[in-house]
């Protein structure tokens, strides 16, 4: 275990903390939050830990909260993440809304200490470990990351010396390197199957969303491109920009039966 990245985070706490303040910690109940909350705790500041529900995470995750980390206040949001699908369509790997809508509130307009790391994506590898958030809608708020030089084996290490309560997807037989909403397209496609096989009346309830959508919106892209909810479902899974999924319909000899596949391949 790297004692010096532990001392050294919780020395990065305290040191950045305001008197008279309180941090606010983002705390999603997977393992990155689980070891952000206990450094946070060792670092004795006053903070106020929050979960943003996104209605969309894996089963059993605000019972893992209620359970093993009570003082988690647990924000719920305004609309659901399949309520968002059906007045806005589906997310992009490009283009998640939802991410705003039900992940950023909480600490919003607060010095926030978040459990990013830098090895967990490109994107984050230019992350600072205390920044101020710029976006519209965001004054005041200061991302601070204890854990960003944090790796895997660190986060596992602290873990399993300390014996802190961990959520069970990380475990046989689902073995998630994540923890987040089911089904994120930035995971990419692969994550995406596997983790609705493992949850698939989440695959149904999306497939609601979108057939929902394609009957308030009837001049939108799903509703003029597709011919039902499982022809968006699946281009959704395929990775595909929507003209090349198209493209390969068209050169398809005969016409797929996408409701009888998706319902095959997600049995309820």
């Amino acid at each position: 275990m790297n004692q010096i990245k532990i001392e050294r985070s919780i020395k990065f706490i305290q040191s950045l903390y305001i008197p008279g303040q309180l941090y606010f910690l983002g705390f999603s109940g997977g393992k990155d939050s689980v070891v952000l909350y206990d450094l946070t705790v060792k670092s004795g500041v006053p903070f106020i830990p929050q979960y943003s529900n996104t209605t969309i995470d894996p089963p059993g995750t605000i019972p893992f909260i209620h359970k093993y980390y009570p003082s988690v206040e647990i924000i719920n949001p305004r609309f659901s993440f399949y309520e968002l699908v059906a007045m806005k369509g589906l997310p992009t790997r490009v283009g998640r809304f939802c991410c705003e809508y039900l992940k950023e509130n909480a600490g919003k307009g607060h010095r926030t200490l978040l459990g990013i790391r830098l090895d967990e994506s490109f994107a984050r590898s230019k992350y600072e470990p205390e920044q101020c958030d710029t976006r519209r809608g965001r004054k005041g708020t200061v991302s601070i990351r204890p854990i960003l030089d944090w790796t895997d084996s660190d986060i596992w290490n602290y873990i399993k010396f300390y014996n802190l309560p961990y959520i069970k997807f990380y475990d046989p037989p689902f073995n998630f390197k994540r923890h987040g909403c089911v089904g994120c397209p930035y995971a990419g496609a692969r994550m995406q199957i596997i983790e609705f096989k493992f949850f698939p009346r989440y695959v149904y309830a999306l497939l609601k969303a979108i057939s929902v959508n394609r009957k308030l919106k009837p001049n939108n892209v799903f509703a003029r491109k597709f011919k039902s909810e499982f022809e968006v479902f699946h281009w959704w899974l395929s990775g595909l920009t929507i003209d090349n999924w198209l493209q390969d319909q068209a050169n398809l000899l005969f016409q797929r039966d996408y409701e009888s596949e998706i319902r095959n391949q997600f049995p309820k």
